[in-house]
């Protein structure tokens, strides 16, 4: 998710706090870039640009990551509020060498995407790349949703909205908040400069797309929820509040790895997910297919951290 609410207390001044009122928040959880990085080059993948068209017209910019073997499925990733795709790629490219094609969008605003964000129009962006990657689909291989941060919340909603005839093959929330206005609060009570105006700023967020209310409408669809407990952008309690209110089947995983959105950097936890995939869409089948040592994860997070210190 990047720099949600990040406000620094040095630097915020005193109309960005009218600003806030007047705006309702909401543009505090958009932060866009319209700048794309050599991350095909970097990485070292292929991809295709794509546009889907959404609802109200607004073209939506995409890249499809083709597979390099058997294609398994297509993950489709709804990424954090910050930067754009050519940023958030990074976390799912290396599906790819797994044999899963990967489909990645910017919401209007962000990178080549026209328009400007808000909570209303990031659903229809997302609906709009699902609804073309399902009328283009010519096989049952599986529909895999991961939205990770913001785009956790955005996949809920979503996924929420489509007909059981529609709705994806499995569902991945990757480091969320369950609500826009807890996190507000949690975020501007972190500085003395915004600790007084926590509540009535977070008060002025609609709740109409929290994803707590949204998940529990999900039904049929196994659903993964995964967070770290060393997260100090997004506590997993939101994780946890999530998970209470979802549906069966799903599952919870807590990692240590520090920081937001980090887990994927350990190659352990690839593994896991990558058996999880390759397992789908029966929970219970993987249940101990797909059981790693805890000792081993919890070892991996801390020679990852290690490395990191040294190095």
């Amino acid at each position: 998710m990047g720099r949600l609410c990040v406000l620094k207390s040095w630097t915020v001044p005193i109309y960005l706090i009218l600003t806030l009122f007047l705006s309702g928040c909401e543009s505090l959880f958009f932060w866009p870039s319209k700048t794309l990085i050599p991350s095909p080059e970097f990485f070292n993948f292929t991809k295709q640009d794509r546009l889907f068209t959404a609802e109200d017209g607004t073209l939506i910019h995409a890249w499809q990551l083709p597979t390099k073997e058997e294609k398994k499925g297509t993950i489709y990733f709804l990424h954090g509020n910050a930067q754009n795709l050519s940023y958030h790629i990074a976390n799912v490219y290396w599906l790819v060498e797994k044999g899963w094609e990967v489909v990645i969008i910017d919401y209007r605003g962000y990178g080549q995407s026209v328009g400007e964000p808000d909570f209303m129009s990031v659903q229809k962006d997302a609906l709009a790349g699902y609804q073309a990657l399902l009328n283009e689909r010519s096989d049952n291989r599986p529909m895999i949703v991961w939205g990770q941060s913001l785009g956790a919340s955005i996949a809920i909603n979503m996924v929420a909205s489509l007909p059981f005839s529609e709705r994806p093959q499995g569902l991945i929330i990757d480091s969320s908040f369950s609500s826009y206005q807890k996190i507000m609060q949690e975020t501007l009570g972190k500085s003395w400069l915004t600790w007084l105006f926590q509540y009535p700023l977070s008060r002025l967020i609609t709740p109409a797309y929290d994803p707590v209310q949204a998940i529990s409408k999900i039904e049929q669809v196994p659903l993964l929820i995964v967070h770290s407990e060393n997260d100090l952008l997004i506590s997993s309690n939101h994780a946890e509040i999530l998970f209470e209110k979802a549906n069966d089947p799903k599952e919870l995983w807590l990692s240590q790895q520090k920081g937001h959105i980090k887990i994927w950097n350990n190659k352990i936890w690839r593994e896991k997910l990558t058996c999880q995939l390759t397992n789908w869409p029966v929970l219970q089948q993987f249940q101990q297919a797909c059981l790693f040592d805890q000792k081993d994860l919890l070892e991996s997070s801390a020679k990852e951290a290690y490395s990191k210190r040294i190095n």
